[in-house]
């Protein structure tokens, strides 16, 4: 969908204070949301504890989804989002593909202002059939929405022509209860800047994998993404540049099903300062880290990395 940076917010409490009554996080508990795909409806709880927070993708759905998660502002509904946003950028994305990129603009401009005080807090990166992606975000208390707008067929994920219904679109809100869970440990740290990817600290290895990202710098493309970061793997047969393209939404064919790549997650864009955490089940192999931006390795944002055999 469309979107703009936010990027003098940073995520307050980035760990759980003990005084003033609050209670100390668990190290065993866990404040997990989590979503089963169902045709193209995310099926999941629509509250959950506030503080470190899981949200985990179960992806057996036969194509490619993410679950980008963000604040709504004040007044906002999951109905407005339809609406005023989705269906719009929808209509847009039908005109262009058509050839009509003047109606396409006309269409895109009406969308409300507003949408610059939606608040990005991260998600499970994009993920192949067959993964389950998964993301650790320190939420405050709020209204909040999960959602996948990837293409098929040139129709968004987050789409529904029914009035009334909504597609991969999921709200849920924060409560004002703290769910006990400490902040993970990691075993690869992630540094996100203006000049790229950087890792601070640690390797991935075959098997699980914590990694934990820290969004140093942000900054706006196209009045729509942010730094982020998607992981795919790297056979003999994977075109790197075209899946590194791939990511890019703007393209009409941007992020159209099936991807050219298999991807096994990820976390999507948060304000700078901002830390988070994802994980990954990896393979010995190679592997590519990509940004939803356009042209994302002339930007600096592709590396690659290797997994070796135990």
């Amino acid at each position: 969908m469309m979107r703009r940076a936010i990027l003098a917010l940073t995520l307050a409490g980035a760990l759980w204070a003990c005084a003033g009554g609050q209670r100390e996080p668990d190290q065993t508990a866990e404040n997990v949301m989590e979503l089963e795909i169902d045709g193209l409806s995310f099926i999941g709880p629509d509250e959950i504890g506030s503080g470190w927070t899981t949200v985990r993708i179960n992806n057996d759905s036969g194509m490619e989804h993410f679950g980008l998660v963000y604040r709504l502002p004040d007044g906002v509904t999951a109905e407005m989002i339809g609406e005023q946003v989705v269906k719009p950028i929808q209509h847009s994305l039908t005109a262009s593909i058509a050839g009509d990129k003047e109606k396409a603009a006309e269409i895109a401009a009406t969308i409300p202002a507003w949408i610059a005080d939606i608040v990005y807090f991260g998600g499970p990166g994009m993920m192949s059939s067959g993964v389950t992606g998964e993301a650790t975000m320190y939420l405050e208390p709020g209204n909040y929405i999960v959602e996948c707008y990837v293409k098929t067929n040139g129709i968004q994920h987050n789409y529904h022509p029914e009035p009334g219904m909504h597609g991969m679109v999921l709200a849920f809100t924060v409560r004002d209860e703290d769910g006990s869970m400490a902040e993970p440990d990691a075993n690869v740290t992630l540094d996100i800047s203006n000049s790229g990817y950087s890792i601070s600290s640690g390797q991935f290895r075959p098997g699980e994998n914590r990694v934990r990202v820290n969004f140093v710098e942000q900054q706006l493309y196209n009045d729509f993404v942010g730094h982020d970061a998607h992981v795919f793997r790297i056979d003999e047969d994977t075109d790197v540049d075209r899946a590194a393209n791939w990511i890019n939404f703007f393209p009409d064919d941007g992020q159209q099903t099936p991807a050219p790549a298999h991807f096994v997650g990820g976390i999507h864009d948060m304000p700078e300062g901002s830390t988070a955490y994802f994980k990954l089940d990896l393979e010995a192999g190679d592997y590519g880290i990509v940004a939803e931006i356009p042209d994302a390795k002339g930007a600096g944002l592709f590396t690659r990395f290797s997994v070796a055999s135990d």
